[in-house]
């Protein structure tokens, strides 16, 4: 394959990165549909695992697919955003797929976009859709482990009529397109139950959102499952190895389960993958409980709590990108003992920015912001400043591109202490690999 393939490819997808997607009325719905028909991809073929929540998603996402992997389990996984490569996003069987296959069914893709005479109302995950039903279909895979992007009702994936829902942690996140309370949030997420869905795994601490599925819990047939009612977990320890815990559900009594992903909060998101394996179970495929302790601890997914040790300087990457998720990131940072000398962070549009820095404010730490990896998120450098004036005790500097806030983060670094590189996922991916090219792009 010549690389111009792969470029045209890329060129192509990043044509949908400033789309404004039409939702009113379902109409992004319809748009689904009409594009896989147009592509000869029918839904109705797969067997959908379908997670939706505001934090915890692709690490559940990632638990569920080691599990199946380990018991080889024929399955696809989708997973967004990606860090530095789109291929990042669809993977069968643990693997990821390959580079010329993806460049072909992307191309393939945007030349029957052509004709379609409502091509312009396609938005990036009608597009990102298209492509991981396409790769799975090829490849004769029936079995979906899928990872909402935002909402439930609010997002082009809610065609889908999946055998299992799964609600991961639930906070206020893209309130400019859910709601502007919990309440307008889970109502949106909780759309993705069908009256086909069998069983619905509730794995959130969130009251509000456990209320609101409780109630729903009595008009449908679907069989729910909440955390701390129909399954549980006890943590025994965690450092900067890892986790261990018990596993207690309706199936399964697991023992010194031990995971490698840093953060107590990685333990909810196992759990949650652990009952969706029950659920699986009664479905009718058969799992092993060593296997499935082995799949956990060989679970891995770059920048979330991920600690890199380059050139006398150690990094901490994480891709939190909300309040809560930057709430307990830094708890997890403080609960380890960990000493961050500066944090390297973008945020973008439609987030609060003082909640944001208030959740991962470190005394004596120096704060470095730099605008989006895509340019139509930013947040203009006026609006950030005015957003940190009520946040007291911050030193922090502004750099309008990435090269020179990392140069910023070398020089304010010190000894034994760590540079924490968060906000978003893809500034996260972009550092990473920054830094492991050494200044190489």
């Amino acid at each position: 394959m010549k690389n111009t393939e792969y470029d045209k490819a890329l060129a192509f997808l990043s044509s949908y990165n400033g789309r404004t997607t039409r939702r009113d009325h379902g109409y992004h719905h319809k748009i689904m549909v009409e594009v896989l028909q147009l592509i000869q991809v029918d839904p109705a073929e797969f067997t959908f695992i379908q997670i939706t929540g505001s934090c915890g998603k692709g690490s559940t996402a990632q638990f569920i697919s080691s599990i199946l992997t380990h018991h080889a389990m024929d399955h696809g996984l989708f997973t967004g955003p990606h860090l530095t490569d789109y291929e990042e996003r669809f993977a069968i069987n643990g693997s990821l797929i390959d580079r010329e296959e993806f460049s072909s069914i992307v191309l393939d893709i945007q030349q029957k976009l052509e004709d379609y005479p409502l091509k312009d109302d396609v938005g990036h995950m009608h597009v990102m859709i298209m492509i991981a039903l396409t790769y799975f279909q090829k490849h004769g895979i029936q079995l979906v482990v899928f990872e909402n992007g935002v909402g439930g009702k609010t997002d082009p994936s809610n065609i889908f009529d999946p055998m299992i829902a799964v609600f991961t942690e639930i906070t206020m996140d893209h309130s400019h397109l859910l709601g502007s309370t919990i309440e307008d949030i889970i109502l949106d997420k909780s759309c993705i139950i069908k009256p086909t869905t069998k069983y619905a795994i509730c794995g959130m601490n969130n009251v509000q959102a456990r209320n609101y599925l409780l109630k729903i819990e009595h008009h449908c047939e679907t069989v729910f499952r909440f955390l701390y009612r129909d399954y549980d977990f006890i943590t025994t320890s965690s450092d900067t190895t890892g986790n261990t815990f018990y596993f207690k559900g309706l199936h399964y009594f697991l023992k010194n389960i031990q995971i490698e992903m840093l953060g107590t909060h990685q333990v909810q998101n196992a759990s949650n993958a652990i009952a969706v394996v029950e659920a699986l179970s009664e479905c009718g495929y058969s799992f092993e409980k060593d296997v499935i302790i082995q799949a956990l601890y060989q679970a891995a997914l770059p920048c979330r709590m991920e600690m890199l040790e380059k050139n006398g300087m150690t990094f901490l990457f994480d891709g939190a990108h909300n309040t809560l998720e930057l709430k307990t990131l830094k708890e997890s940072i403080d609960s380890l003992g960990l000493q961050v000398s500066s944090v390297m962070l973008s945020i973008s549009s439609n987030k609060d920015v003082e909640k944001m820095m208030k959740s991962i404010h470190f005394e004596q730490a120096s704060y470095i912001i730099t605008p989006h990896p895509f340019r139509e998120r930013n947040i203009r450098q006026e609006e950030i400043e005015k957003s940190l004036i009520s946040v007291k005790d911050i030193q922090y500097f502004y750099y309008p591109d990435m090269k020179s806030a990392l140069k910023k983060a070398f020089e304010l670094n010190q000894k034994n202490q760590i540079v924490l590189v968060t906000g978003s996922l893809y500034l996260v991916g972009y550092v990473k690999k920054f830094v492991l090219n050494e200044g190489k792009e």
